[in-house]
């Protein structure tokens, strides 16, 4: 699915609606961790206060019995912070797993169910486009749910300023003006470097993208690339790739380290002048020498919420970029709603699943349409589109599964079928993908099935033939993306995995072409024999496949039905 970009004022739009929804599923874990994390800046900040105390029992009044009271006083607190911290962590890290859990679940329908739309990357192709979907579903995703991880920080932060506000004007109002004073400078900071710092967030974000898609083509092609020479090319590729993400690296990391230094640099001046400040006072008498003791400890406080404040406005920068990316994918609206997940999925198909095409036209542009194809096919049926190589016989098989954009409809037993093209519609290409694992392994995508559910598919798909010369059969490790079978066997693994998937509808895209002619005859006939109760489809070359068709379609222009009697 090709991957478009937007705007930078709706791309922030559907990133902030986003947001707002993660933040939505994760509330009640985030609302225990607030309760926790209240307790826990109480007690931090109660510490210096004690502490404070503490020191004028024992060198003031020279009072060892209260200073030992104070001591076992700061003990319980320390306690209570420990566990205000354990809870404010464990429940932050939970809201986090959800949200994650939630975006990634989101993220995987809205890939399997709209991989149709009509969605372009400028300047863009399809490996660049994989490339990016894995750095939106990884890099992006973990982004945005670190985001979530750090919204409690907020409310230690208000709770700080709610505490220190009245206790600082309490000890000396000349302190308070100390603190106060760094306010302004922080907000200006922090006018100036966040937008400059998303800029440069974005760059870097698009720049890990499209070394993902060189990546992805190195692993899914470094065989065919090598043998026509291209793979120093590709290696080339990735090396500039690589030089622009360090280039947009460094670039942020320059903006992020001035950012974050001169807002650290600002509390710390004003610790300097406190200091200057509550040492005339202790002078006067005006505060004792524990009270300085607390407004310094406390100043450090204000450091650590100041640096912390920033830290978190990096981080909602961060994810407003992220979470626009992901937002791309989810399809959110600039109006800034998120599609809710279907509830109407539909029960199996009932009554005679009949296929029925109206005018399907697939437009493609500085091309000849394809189509219009018009065609009524019951169960039994077997219907083979044919042409020359590039006529389109890949795509408007694409479009019959609801994987490719078109105009006109598609039923099955009167109901449209690419309203969960998953459930009816069963797609083998031509070059089909294996994962990781034993032919068994990939079988099994599908669901779970009883070992002579798996036996039938295997037969009738010819996979006992294509695997007879392997000693562990169906056991067979397939090695990453399925390099370590055939294309034929490959071919025959998918074609298996779709017979078990029992859809009424199979569109079967030149999965004999690698084949050699005694075992596609053979894997022919099983496979007519097995599939008297669907519709199947063909994209073919074959004059096997089209021998047996009931009826071909040639993708001339205008398009043409040969009936086969």
């Amino acid at each position: 699915m090709p991957l478009p970009t937007r705007p930078g004022a709706a791309s922030r739009t559907a990133g902030a609606a986003l947001l707002r929804h993660c933040l939505r599923h994760a509330r009640p874990q985030v609302l225990r961790s607030v309760a926790w994390a209240v307790l826990r800046q109480c007690s931090f900040l109660a510490l210096p206060w004690l502490l404070g105390l503490a020191l004028d029992a024992a060198v003031r009044r020279a009072d060892p019995a209260r200073a030992a009271g104070y001591a076992a006083a700061l003990c319980a607190v320390a306690l209570a912070e420990y566990a205000g911290m354990r809870g404010w962590q464990l429940w932050s890290n939970l809201a986090e797993a959800r949200a994650g859990a939630w975006l990634r679940t989101r993220l995987l329908r809205s890939v399997l169910e709209n991989a149709a739309r009509p969605a372009h990357r400028d300047g863009g192709d399809e490996g660049e486009a994989a490339g990016d979907l894995a750095t939106r579903a990884g890099r992006d995703v973990e982004t945005v749910v670190y985001w979530v991880h750090g919204l409690t920080t907020w409310v230690v932060i208000g709770t700080t300023v709610l505490v220190l506000v009245p206790s600082l004007a309490g000890l000396d109002p000349a302190l308070l003006l100390v603190a106060a004073a760094t306010v302004p400078v922080l907000l200006l900071v922090n006018r100036v470097f966040p937008p400059l710092y998303g800029v440069r967030a974005e760059a870097l974000a698009r720049a890990h993208a499209r070394r993902s898609g060189t990546v992805e083509e190195l692993l899914s092609a470094l065989l065919p690339l090598r043998g026509v020479g291209a793979d120093r090319l590709m290696v080339a590729r990735h090396h500039r790739h690589s030089a622009d993400v360090t280039r947009h690296t460094l670039r942020l990391g320059a903006v992020s380290a001035l950012w974050e230094a001169t807002a650290f640099a600002v509390p710390r001046l004003a610790v300097v002048a406190g200091l200057l400040t509550g040492g005339r006072a202790a002078l006067d008498g005006r505060i004792t020498v524990g009270q300085l003791t607390t407004f310094v400890l406390w100043m450090g406080t204000v450091s650590v919420a100041v640096t912390a404040a920033v830290a978190r406005l990096g981080d909602r920068t961060d994810a407003l970029v992220a979470a626009g990316r992901v937002a791309v994918v989810l399809d959110i609206a600039a109006t800034g709603t998120v599609p809710a997940p279907r509830a109407d999925r539909p029960g199996p198909v009932t009554g005679e699943p009949v296929l029925k095409v109206a005018g399907l036209t697939v437009t493609r542009p500085g091309r000849p349409p394809l189509g219009p194809l018009t065609l009524t096919a019951r169960p039994g049926e077997w219907i083979a589109l044919t042409g020359p190589t590039g006529s389109g016989k890949t795509t408007l098989l694409r479009a019959l599964a609801g994987l490719a954009p078109a105009e006109g409809s598609v039923t099955l037993a009167g109901r449209p079928a690419h309203a969960w093209p998953h459930l009816t519609v069963g797609l083998v290409p031509e070059a089909p993908l294996l994962m990781r694992g034993t032919v068994t392994d990939n079988l099994l995508l599908t669901g779970d099935h009883p070992p002579d559910a798996l036996a039938r598919a295997c037969r009738t798909a010819g996979l006992d033939l294509a695997l007879a010369g392997l000693p562990h059969g169906t056991d067979t490790d397939v090695g990453d993306r399925g390099r370590a079978l055939s294309g034929g066997q490959r071919q025959l693994v998918a074609l298996a995995r779709a017979l078990l998937h029992d859809s009424p509808v199979l569109l079967l895209d030149d999965v004999t072409s690698a084949l050699d002619t005694g075992t596609e005859a053979e894997v022919l006939r099983r496979l007519r024999r097995a599939t008297a109760g669907r519709v199947v489809v063909f994209a073919t070359h074959s004059p096997a496949v089209r021998a047996l068709a009931d009826r071909e379609f040639a993708l001339t222009l205008p398009l043409t039905e040969h009936l086969h009697v």
